[in-house]
């Protein structure tokens, strides 16, 4: 189960809620900054298409982007 996340869409700033694969992809792209942060909710704005980028491109690009693994447990070979 996820929890939703709600952001302001910066037109109108109403509350909408955010796509989980959009706020996937910015909490591991922006690994560092919380969600109130600007460069969060940048990452945010752009996925959901404010800047003009249409949403299938960048639906693309989250489609592509593999996150790095990282192992839990050292291999003893």
């Amino acid at each position: 189960m996820t929890v939703p996340f709600f952001i302001e869409e910066p037109i109108t700033w109403k509350k909408i809620e955010v796509p989980y694969d959009i706020v996937q992809y910015c909490d591991s792209f922006t690994l560092d900054a919380d969600r109130e942060d600007l460069r969060y909710i940048d990452c945010v704005w752009m996925h959901m298409g404010y800047y003009g980028v249409p949403k299938d491109v960048m639906k693309a690009h989250r489609d592509e982007w593999n996150p790095p693994v990282q192992p839990i447990f050292e291999l003893n070979e």
